[in-house]
């Protein structure tokens, strides 16, 4: 179960202690939802979560780094990473207690070693000696993950902090920032973004 629940005020209050704002993670969500609503029947069934899953992670990344953000994908283990904070945020989707208040949510699908890893981490246990690569750079580093969950009528999302794992299932959290769901039935949703530096996108000329 987990141990500190944050919601509403309380919940951007925790966000802004972390070093991110609301809006950034509601917008990644958000426009990850927009990139699946367009897929199409003549789409592979199962690509409609990954292009939901892909473009969360890109536009995350995108809004964190002028905040000195960056993304690590060693290991094939797409994280999004702040050294200077000592934090890294995972992308998942979420079974359909994801952000609701009661009931423990967990992800979807279940998860392999480097989550569990990351989770050991996140609860201080000795590394062991044969742990990817990609965990081995990523060591001090406490895992926060962005679940997301796709209702009837509404985007559920939440980030919070896993602290065990069984059987490829999160099934305990240290805390959990449930955040404001965005409806589905018309076009109510407004996500203030923060206004951020422009980024020079460096063009280099074919050799």
């Amino acid at each position: 179960m987990h141990n500190l629940l944050h919601t509403e005020e309380n919940a951007v209050d925790r966000l802004s202690q972390l070093g991110i704002q609301l809006p950034v993670l509601r917008e990644s969500v958000w426009q990850g939802y927009l990139a699946r609503s367009r897929t199409t029947a003549n789409h592979p069934s199962i690509s409609r979560g990954i292009i939901m899953w892909a473009e969360t992670v890109a536009v995350l990344r995108e809004q964190l780094r002028p905040e000195g953000w960056r993304k690590s994908d060693k290991g094939n283990y797409e994280l999004t990473v702040n050294d200077e904070n000592g934090l890294a945020i995972v992308v998942t989707t979420g079974d359909d207690a994801t952000g609701m208040v009661g009931p423990t949510p967990s992800n979807k699908c279940p998860k392999g070693i480097n989550t569990a890893e990351a989770i050991e981490a996140n609860n201080q246990l000795d590394m062991f000696s044969e742990l990817l690569q990609a965990i081995e750079e990523n060591q001090g580093l406490t895992t926060w993950v962005l679940l997301m969950h796709l209702a009837a009528n509404e985007v559920r999302c939440e980030l919070s902090l896993p602290s065990s794992i069984s059987g490829g299932k999160i099934n305990g959290w240290k805390e959990r920032i449930v955040l404001p769901s965005m409806p589905l039935d018309d076009d109510s949703v407004e996500i203030d973004l923060p206004d951020l530096p422009d980024i020079e996108v460096p063009i280099k000329k074919k050799a």
